[in-house]
């Protein structure tokens, strides 16, 4: 039977206890999403996270200042310590998506860290060859979107103070645990910048590719490698160009092999090491390497380099010619065979070479052949040295051993080290009577003590060295310690020696104890100049004496020459000494060119009083006046003094100094330091500085500071707020404002100058980091003139960026009278020691764009008769390098325009379209429209037709801006040439210009398609020809070289109104010169349709024809002119040359010349009375009085029986005016009788009589128009 009870008992219990489960599952569920929201959001609990982490790691792990929550945590510091390294994250801030987790995926969103160091530890045992891996795979999937380090350490035990070796680190990755890509790598090291991308299989055989992309290096310029394969053969292909070298590389590797290079080609041409270190020789190198695994698993191949450029060292060339050699290279060995080493000449050196890696040991022999030690520096002496070089040794003990000699030179050493011993064991050099023998040894010990001896005998340096003769015999003897500081003693002899022709002796005992300690005595006579130096430094009451008198240098030689005497007086110790000084010199001439002239120095320390004056009169330097005079004045004690330096650098510069402060005494002469401040600081000239307030000022041999300090500049003011320099590092900062930049002396008081502003910040450690901007602030730049002309400046500014090993700049300048410049350049810089410089390998990359709107600016420089107008835009490609650029570009103009005023050109609407590469210039196409004006007689031009009343210049070509060839060609169509008041000529025709080397060579065909000639102006001002300028400006000599080859051709309408000519001109001419600029001319000018006009009458030209046939001053003429209509048609007929004319009187029929003179003048026969002569006579004299030999007025004068017939311009002070005919007849020796009278007055004349008294006292009696007596005393200068 079935107890309900019951059964309601158990089902009332069991949903009791269920409920209690479920509430401590719900529990615990509450609990757990608790922890998780504390861990997840909370900061406490992402600290307790990485503290439990700590733990875990056993403290190899510590975090310090963790922020933030799980989703965006910021750590300040993470340290790691290993076996083998350390690893130190700074500022480190990761932003991620820790619910990824849930589907097998980590994906970081930001991963930041400031600062990541890794040091590396040494390691006592050498790591173990790795082996290829199984899987790569990732158990998540992993995506990183953005990791950014600024700057990365690696840092050894040696070297803690590492500067970063990468900064600025980008990195972007995506893996699905199987296939990992690098989608970017950027960072940027001290030798370029680095981009990568990659992508790689996780399993075997693990396929990878990759490209890997450096730039901005100046050594390699820029490289790119590309790698293939897989992790177990990997093939890499690298290649670099740079602008003067190429190279390629070609390498296979077995990354898990013993020996992991299988194959490796690599060829690079054009070479530069000093491009990589500047200390290095130029060269041009050529390099080729090809190795290759042979049977046995070595690594085989050839190495050749061939320098194209040998030269000596000392012209800072490579002497090495081509070196070669067969190689094989194991994990165990390194063997080179048949090495072959060609010098510069016939020098060679051949050989062999092993090195064993494990044992460290190897040994070298070197075979010399015809080795020329002037080919290797030219200052030494030529010699065909051949021999032996033999090395051997181990990481114990080493040996070398040196045989060279010809027929007079012998050099043998022998060089051993065993343990911490090293011993020169024999050093003997000869030539022909000089020896040279010496031995020595060093120990490497604590103390590294060494011992030297040596001695010379009969040695003329001029044996071994171009210089002067010389025999010297010196025994020489050295010994000491090197550790902790350079301690020892050295003795000396000289004796029964000379140096060229003068004697030298001397000896010397002296023992020395660093710095700190000096005691003994050194002599030295060498001809005329005599030096000693005696007495102990280094303790109270000790005293030095040095004295110097050296009347002639000379006689030492080493570019040395002058005098130089100095006294030197030091006692006490180096740390407290008293010294007195005095040095002087008259003339000092130094190697390189320098002299120096009136020296004087006197110095004195005393117990910690200072006093120096030291003048200099004059510092030459290549010829040239460097300092006028400098003074320089010291007075105080070393811990608080006054300095004052005073200079004259040209007649219009000087320059002041003044500075107060001094030297702690107590300090070693290593850590001495001088601190105070500058007082004073100017300098006069066309920008004068000034400094405007005392300036903290310390300098060392380790660091230079200056503190703030402020500066007036040419009207405005500069400020160096920060200037701080060390060998590792320096910085400086400021800013300046007000600057005015003036363009001349010529200046108006009511003109405001450009003035300038700025700022600067640099900062260089590992990077060189900064900018400097300058501005204009005001005013504007002035055009020099009369009236100096503004360019209406509205924005010029100059931007420089140092950031990444690069140098860029930006340029930008408006203004309203030119246009817009704007130019950027970036170039990459490179330090050397403590300095940056730009290489001259460097690669450049930039650009300039020039837009002119006007030439309003250009006419402000010209003459009034000329004028430019237009509108130019060019832009500018830059590459190359420094010291190749390579510059290309476009250069386009519109609305351009160009007035010759003085030559009627009128050049308008001109267009240009050109461009450029390097120092060539290419004119597509430059072309003028030029507007025709009416000529001045439209009747004579009724059938000509112009095309639209206008001519064009068209040129296109080739322009050489450096001195190559230029080439350009030119079409000119109905242009003219000329508007002046003198000729109207319109042209066509088209030629060819071409120039080089000052030769200028021309030609082509002109033709004239309309042209007239008209009679110049009269009575323009002039300068009479015996006027002489004093003092005139020389000419400067003109070197060119002008070729012209040119044809004209005067067409169908070129007139021609000239003198009484006009008339019509046709023929065709043919320009010609030669090298020596004379011109020849060849052709015809011929007059068609032309008359004559001379007094009122007109000849018809019937035959004008002016032919040249070379000479442009003296061609042949053949003119016929006739008064026709008349009885008696008579003329004048010219034949013969411009030179010698002939000209004669013609008539039909044929009558006396007398009466052809008067049918020409008259029309009619003469007046049998006379009364026509004087008219006939002007007529005669300015038609034919030009002939040369008896003309027409001698054959009149001859049948009129007198001596004279002239016409000129009446004498002032004579009643008659105007043209005169003169006829003279002398009666005597002493008597003259003549008759004036005016041609163009109706006056009766005037007779005169002239007589001789003496010869210097003449009597003139006249009558007639003027009566009066005269009585003349001449008297002659010479």
């Amino acid at each position: 039977m079935i107890n309900p009870s019951a059964d309601n008992q158990v089902s009332g219990s069991r949903p009791r206890r269920f409920r209690w489960l479920a509430g401590l599952v719900s529990l615990m569920l509450i609990c757990i999403l608790l922890a998780g929201y504390w861990f997840v959001n909370s900061q406490s609990g992402l600290q307790w996270t990485f503290s439990v982490v700590h733990r875990l790691s056993s403290g190899a792990i510590h975090f310090a200042g963790v922020q933030g929550t799980l989703h965006d945590l910021r750590i300040e510091n993470i340290h790691f310590s290993g076996d083998e390294f350390e690893l130190q994250g700074q500022n480190i801030r990761i932003v991620w998506n820790p619910g990824k987790l849930f589907y097998k995926q980590i994906a970081i969103d930001q991963l930041i860290a400031e600062t990541l160091r890794i040091h590396h530890l040494a390691s006592a045992e050498d790591t173990p060859r790795g082996t290829l891996p199984e899987s790569l795979n990732l158990p998540l999937a992993l995506s990183i979107h953005a990791l950014t380090i600024d700057s990365m350490y690696l840092t050894t035990v040696e070297n803690k103070n590492a500067e970063p070796i990468i900064t600025n680190l980008a990195l972007a990755l995506e893996s699905d645990g199987h296939t990992h890509q690098l989608k970017s790598l950027n960072f940027y090291t001290p030798w370029g910048s680095v981009t990568a991308s990659a992508e790689f299989n996780g399993s075997s055989p693990f396929d990878l590719s990759a490209q890997i992309d450096l730039s901005g290096v100046d050594s390699w310029g820029d490289a790119q490698m590309v790698i293939t394969g897989s992790l177990e053969r990997m093939k890499i292909q690298a290649s670099m160009v740079q602008s003067t070298s190429v190279g390629d590389l070609q390498l296979q590797l077995h990354p898990f092999a013993d020996n992991p290079v299988a194959q490796l080609d690599a060829n690079i041409e054009q070479l530069n090491p000093a491009s990589f270190i500047a200390a290095a020789p130029q060269a041009s190198l050529s390099l080729s390497a090809h190795f290759a695994q042979n049977n046995s698993g070595q690594l085989e191949g050839k190495v050749r380099i061939k320098n194209h450029e040998a030269a000596p060292y000392d012209a800072g060339g490579l002497p090495l010619s081509l070196f070669s050699t067969q190689a094989w290279i194991t994990s165990e060995s390194l063997k080179l065979q048949d090495i072959d080493v060609q010098m510069d000449g016939d020098g060679l050196l051949r050989g062999d070479l092993i090195w064993l890696w494990n044992e460290r040991s190897g040994s070298a022999d070197i075979w010399v052949e015809r080795l020329n030690p002037h080919h290797i520096d030219s200052r030494l002496q030529a010699a065909q040295v051949s021999g032996k070089i033999q090395w051997s040794g181990n990481a114990q003990a080493q040996s070398a051993r040196i045989h060279l000699q010809d027929k007079s030179v012998n050099l043998a050493a022998v060089i051993a080290r065993s343990g911490e011993n090293v011993a020169l064991e024999q050093l003997n050099l000869q030539r022909n009577q000089s020896q040279f023998t010496g031995r020595g040894k060093l120990a490497l010990g604590h103390e590294q003590l060494f011992e030297l001896s040596g001695q010379l005998t009969n040695f003329n340096i001029a044996d071994f060295v171009r210089t002067a003769d010389s025999k010297l015999n010196v025994a020489l003897y050295l010994s000491g310690q090197l550790s902790p500081h350079v301690s020892g003693a050295l003795k000396y002899t000289i004796q029964n020696s000379r140096l060229a022709k003068f004697p030298v002796s001397g000896s010397g005992e002296i023992a020395f104890n660093g710095l700190s300690a000096f005691d003994g005595k050194a002599e030295l006579k060498a001809g005329s100049n005599h030096l000693v130096a005696q007495g102990s430094m280094g303790a109270k009451g000790n005293a030095f004496h040095l004295h110097l008198k050296a009347p002639d240098l000379a006689q030492l030689g080493f570019g040395l020459a002058g005098d130089l005497q100095a006294n030197v007086n030091l006692t006490g110790s180096f740390d407290a000494p008293d010294l007195d000084l005095k040095l002087a010199s008259t003339r000092l001439y130094l190697p390189d060119n320098r002299s120096v002239s009136g020296v004087t120095v006197d110095a004195n320390l005393h117990n910690e009083a200072i006093s120096l004056e030291a003048s200099i009169e004059h510092y030459d330097a290549h010829e040239k006046i460097a300092i006028k005079k400098l003074m320089i004045d010291t007075q105080g004690k070393i811990s608080n003094h006054i300095l004052s330096v005073k200079a004259q650098i040209n007649e219009n510069i000087t320059f002041r100094l003044a500075a107060a402060g001094g030297v702690s005494p107590k300090k070693t002469l290593q850590s001495l330091r001088w601190t105070g401040q500058f007082t004073e600081i100017a300098t006069t000239g066309k920008m004068p500085v000034r400094l405007l307030s005392p300036a903290a000022f310390s300098v060392s041999a380790q660091s230079i500071s200056l503190g703030q300090a402020r500066f007036s500049i040419s009207d405005g003011f500069a400020n160096i707020d920060q200037l701080h320099w060390s060998p590792r590092d320096w910085k400086t900062q400021g800013d300046f404002s007000g600057i005015a930049l003036l363009p001349g002396s010529q200046q108006v008081s009511n003109q405001s100058p450009l003035q300038l502003g700025g700022h600067w910040n640099f900062v260089s450690t590992q990077q060189l980091m900064g900018n400097l901007k300058i501005f204009q602030e005001q005013g504007d730049w002035y055009l020099p003139g009369e009236v100096p002309q503004p360019l209406g400046m509205k924005k010029l500014q100059l931007m420089v960026i140092a950031e990444r090993g690069k140098l860029i700049s930006e340029f930008n300048l408006f203004s309203q009278s030119i246009g817009s410049v704007t130019a950027d350049l970036t170039m990459p810089i490179k330090q050397s020691d403590s300095s940056w410089s730009i290489s001259r390998e460097s690669a450049l990359h930039g650009k300039v764009n020039v837009d002119i709107n006007t030439f309003n600016w250009l006419n402000a420089l010209l003459d009034g008769s000329t004028s430019a107008e237009g509108q130019i835009q060019a832009h500018v490609d830059i590459q190359g390098t420094l010291q190749q650029p390579d510059f290309s570009g476009t250069v386009s103009g519109s609305k351009l325009s160009v007035v010759l005023l003085d030559q009627g050109i009128n050049l308008q609407q001109g267009t240009m379209t050109a461009r450029f590469h390097q120092t060539d210039l290419k004119i597509d196409r430059l072309h003028f429209v030029t507007p025709h004006e009416v000529p001045p007689d439209k009747r004579l031009f009724g059938d000509f037709e112009s095309d639209d009343m206008r001519g064009s210049l068209t040129i296109t070509g080739d322009i050489g801006l450096a001195g190559n060839e230029s080439r350009m060609n030119f079409t000119i169509h109905q242009l003219p040439l000329a508007h002046k008041a003198e000729y109207w000529v319109i042209a066509s025709g088209s030629g060819e210009i071409r120039f080089q080397h000052r030769r200028l060579n021309v030609k082509g065909d002109l033709w004239a398609d309309a042209g007239l000639l008209l009679q110049p102006p009269e009575g323009r001002p002039e300068l009479a020809e015996d006027i002489v300028f004093v003092n005139a400006p020389e000419q400067p000599e003109q070197n060119l070289s002008l070729l012209l080859n040119m044809s004209l051709n005067l067409g169908e309408r070129f007139h021609i109104r000239v003198a009484g000519l006009e008339g019509r001109l046709t023929g065709q001419l043919q320009m010609q010169s030669d090298e020596n600029n004379k011109l020849k001319l060849n052709g015809t000018i011929a007059a068609q349709d032309t008359s004559f006009k001379a007094y009122g009458q007109n000849l018809s030209l019937k035959r004008g024809i002016v032919s040249f046939q070379g000479p442009l001053d003296d061609p042949e003429l053949n003119i016929l002119a006739l008064r026709e209509n008349l009885a008696v048609e008579a003329g004048v007929e010219i034949m013969g040359s411009v030179r010698y004319p002939r000209v004669k009187l013609i008539s039909t029929p044929d009558v006396p010349d007398t009466e052809k003179l008067s049918w020409i003048v008259l029309g009619r026969k003469p007046d049998a009375s006379g009364l026509d002569t004087s008219v006939l006579l002007a007529a005669a004299g300015s038609i034919l009085g030009g002939q040369s030999g008896g003309g027409i007025t001698e054959k009149i004068s001859a049948a009129l029986g007198v001596d004279e017939i002239s016409f000129r311009q009446a004498g002032i002070g004579s009643s008659l005016t105007g043209q005169i005919g003169v006829v003279g007849k002398r009666l005597s020796s002493r008597a003259y009788l003549s008759y004036e009278r005016g041609l163009t007055a109706a006056t009766m004349g005037i007779t005169k009589l002239t007589y001789n008294l003496t010869p210097k006292l003449t009597i003139v009696t006249q009558a007639g128009e003027d009566s009066a007596a005269d009585l003349f005393y001449t008297i002659q200068f010479d």
